[in-house]
Order: C-alpha cells, then structure tokens, then sequence
C-alpha cells in the first residue's frame, strides 16, 4: 500500500492593490479584499476587457429573483481613465454595461455575507457562511463573470493579518501572490475558506486534498480527520488502480474538503470539492453520516468525474453504488464493524428505501426522481450493487466481484470524455456473473418492482428479512467458505 504524505499547506495572505493588476487581453482577474473591522463584507475587483456588454452570476439560487446577485452591493464599473461606467441591473443576475470592448475596465462590489439569513432548501453547506475562524464561501456566491472563454483567470486577496486562503488553486509560476484558475468551470465550482482556520494537506503525485477545519470543534478533531482521509483515500486508490482522472485533467488535482460544525449534519459537492457541516453536539450517529457524506462525495471524483454515465437513467449507479463503495470503505478503515456495518444497512438505508412513496410505483432508471426520491434512488441503487457483487461472487466461487467492473470502467474512461451507457453495464454485469441480467433489469432498474436485498444477503451467510416493513439482519452460526468469502467481501475485506 502507498504511503501518503502529510504536510500543512502554507497560503500567505496575499496583498495587492487592484490597479497593480496586470490585465492582457482575454484575461481576467479578481481581488477579493476581506478586512478585520468588517469580515463579513467581501470586496471583490475585477478587472479585464469585455467580451460583452453582459456581467452576470451563476443562477442557482432560485429563491430570489436576482440569484445570487440579491447579496451584491455597490456595484460600481470605471474604464481604464477612472470614469464611471454606467450599469444597468437587468431580469435576474445580470447586468448591462456601457463599456468600450477594446480596452480594460474595473468593476467593484461588495459580497454581503448574510446568507444564513434565510432558508436554504438544500442547506448552508453549499452557499456561504461566517464560523469563529473565519469564513466560507463558494465560487458561485462570490463571482460575477463576463463572457465565456478567457486564455487566463486570476485570483488575489488581501486579507488581515495572520488569514490565509485555502483554495483549490495553485500559484502562478511567475507571481506566488497570485493564483491560476482552471477556466470558467473551475472558478464558479470552487468553494474556499478565509480565516485563521486548520488547514491539513494530503500529497500524492498527481492529487492533493485540502481540509480546512473552521470551527472549534473540527480543530480538535484534526487526527481523526487526518485518519480518514488517509484511509479513505488508500481504499479508493487501491480499489480503482489510481488516483482520480477526469477529462482535461492538465496539472495536479487539488480538491478542497471544508468540515465546520453547524445545527445539523449536512453536506455537498461541488465540483472537485467537498462541503460538510457536522451536527453541534451530535451523537454518534451524526458524526458516522458527516464521515459518510465526505466518503460519498469523494468516491465520486472517480465514479461520476472519472467515468460518467451518458444519461440520468444511471443515478442510480452513480449515487447508490457510490453508497456501497462509501459504506464498504467505512468498514475497511475500521469506522464500523460487522455489528454496525449491518445495522447501518438495516436501520438506515432500507428504512429510506421502503419509506420511499416512489418505491413499487416508479422505476429506478428514473434519474430525475434522484432529488425527491433519495430512498429510491441512492438506497435502491446501493441494494442493486450490493446484490450484483454478492451475485457475482457466489457464481464465480468469488473470483470475481463488482470491483472488477469499476476498475474497468475506471481505466476504459478514466481521462476521457466518452461516457458509458445503461446496456453497457447491464452486459458488463451479465459477463462477469456469466448470466444474463436483462431480466434482472427489466424488473428493477426499468420496471417499478420493489427490490428483495433480504434474498441476495443470504448468499453472504446471513439471515435476512423483512418484518414490519423493517429489515432484519443477523449473521448466520453456520455457513460455508464460499458464503464466508462473500460475506467478506460485500463487507469490503
């Protein structure tokens, strides 16, 4: 097994002046100024040459009119002379500017963190946030854009005294004060935290991930933390032969985990990055599903951003195997055990599942019923990969498993922008178990029948079933080497 290596991560705060800009043609480049009397008002400069005569901000934020431009404030444009610009807000988070496109420009704004002010329906964990440390932000709540297509984007802040910067961005090579972003994407998908906070850096060749712990609580956890990205990380290399490939990947891949505590265990991924808020004061159950949600998002950096499927029809491959590969890798890094891991199974997942009103009525290959339906789509999918595994290892006498499709698809597209399809894993899974699934499918992934996991557990040496609408599962006293082997391997031995 590779070893891993630690080290913090050492981002001075970086000071410049907006017009000490270097502004080319097609770039564009950002200040973000956060000051110690007024931390929760990010100044933001942009400066760079229009490409139109629209500025405009991501518009996901759906609950207000104007999207994420409802916290803008003092917006202000001035051409290269320091005359004022004239701009018009316009329908939704857009602006029109009354800009000469042959010549740079400036624009200014001011970001008023007051984001946990209101109701977000898929929680905080994603927007923007202040803690003790200092503050959260996402690269969608922060940035206004211009055009599409820039050869070069820049990052710098000045920020108070003894703040850093933990980002997903590397400095420039000829300016360590300034960072590179990675195109448009890259900007708006980023999220970053400001402050005094702990910042820990794992290293491999090729990949570094970036923790930034903002509040007390997390700070004090820092080991265990450490411990299972550590763990974490060897299982999903060791599992997919490698580190994470997404298309386009140019130079190393820096993916940035931000863990604070907040009034309930949530969580986020966006982009390459990872957003958890840990329950206050939680029990031991809500600490178990903030390490799953981090060991979730990051197994999809390779089932999901290394080999994608083509359509919504595989959520259920996407989302409920990844809960399989989070749940066995909890279990290989010792955060449950044989007791836990089956109750886990039972107490959580199948009671989302059969809670699900989707479940008998919908199908699975529906990927739109993936944000209403979490039951169905993430917890059936699991059972779905849970069974095949177990299925293939019992007609194989396990010498084959379900690893060895995800290896596959690991290496045939890892890289790539080709995209695998819902027949190809329906043969895929035919060939590795020698028998052929399209009935299996018809009825479980096409069709509406609710799932039987209880019947597949007891090719893995367990007595399952379902009483009450509840699952029981208890290990069997006898069974034989083969049903030990599977019962280990679906375990994630």
């Amino acid at each position: 097994m590779s070893s891993l290596f630690l080290f913090p991560l050492v981002l001075s705060s970086i000071s410049l002046k907006a017009n000490e800009l270097d502004i080319k043609q097609n770039q564009i480049t950002y200040l973000i100024t956060v000051t110690e009397n007024e931390p929760s008002i990010a100044q933001v400069t942009m400066k760079f040459t229009p490409q139109d005569s629209i500025l405009y901000m991501d518009g996901s934020a759906r609950a207000f009119e104007n999207s994420w431009g409802h916290f803008l404030h003092d917006i202000r444009a001035y051409d290269s002379q320091k005359n004022k610009i004239a701009i018009e807000q316009l329908e939704g988070p857009k602006w029109k500017i009354d800009a000469d496109q042959t010549s740079p420009i400036t624009v200014a704004y001011n970001v008023h963190l007051t984001h946990t002010d209101h109701k977000w329906s898929g929680g905080i964990d994603g927007v923007a946030y202040p803690t003790e440390y200092g503050v959260f932000y996402t690269g969608r709540t922060l940035f206004m854009v211009n055009g599409t297509q820039w050869d070069a984007i820049s990052i710098g802040f000045d920020l108070p005294k003894n703040w850093k910067a933990t980002t997903p961005w590397e400095s420039s090579v000829k300016d360590s004060s300034i960072l590179e972003v990675d195109g448009m994407n890259d900007l708006l998908q980023s999220v970053m935290f400001l402050g005094t906070h702990k910042e820990i850096s794992i290293k491999r060749e090729g990949l570094e991930l970036i923790f930034a712990l903002g509040t007390k609580e997390t700070i004090e956890q820092e080991e265990e933390y450490r411990e299972l990205a550590n763990g974490v990380l060897n299982y999903y290399v060791n599992l997919m032969g490698g580190n994470p490939n997404p298309p386009n990947l140019k130079k190393t891949l820096r993916s940035v985990v931000v863990v604070n505590t907040s009034d309930a265990t949530d969580g986020e991924a966006l982009g390459n990055h990872i957003s958890v808020l840990v329950q206050k004061d939680g029990d031991e159950f809500s600490k178990l599903i903030s390490r799953f949600i981090f060991a979730h998002e990051f197994f999809h950096l390779w089932n999901g951003k290394s080999f994608s499927p083509n359509s919504d029809n595989l959520e259920w491959f996407k989302e409920g195997v990844t809960n399989y590969y989070t749940v066995k890798a909890l279990y290989h890094i010792g955060v449950l055990d044989d007791d836990s891991y089956l109750n886990v199974l039972s107490e959580f997942f199948y009671q989302r599942y059969a809670d699900d009103k989707g479940v008998g009525t919908l199908a699975m290959s529906d990927g739109e019923a993936k944000h209403d339906h979490w039951g169905l789509v993430y917890g059936g999918g699991m059972f779905v990969g849970m069974a095949q595994d177990i299925m293939i290892r019992n007609a194989t006498n396990n010498t084959k498993n379900l690893d060895m499709l995800m290896r596959t698809l690991y290496q045939e597209y890892g890289g790539s922008e080709e995209q695998y399809d819902l027949d190809e894993i329906c043969m895929r899974l035919s060939h590795l178990s020698g028998v052929d699934q399209s009935s299996f499918f018809d009825s479980y992934i096409h069709g509406p029948s609710k799932f039987p996991i209880e019947t597949y557990l007891q090719l893995a040496g367990l007595d399952a079933s379902i009483e009450n609408g509840k699952l029981l599962i208890k290990k069997r006293n006898s069974v034989n080497t083969l049903e030990k082997h599977i019962f280990y391997g679906f375990l994630g031995k």
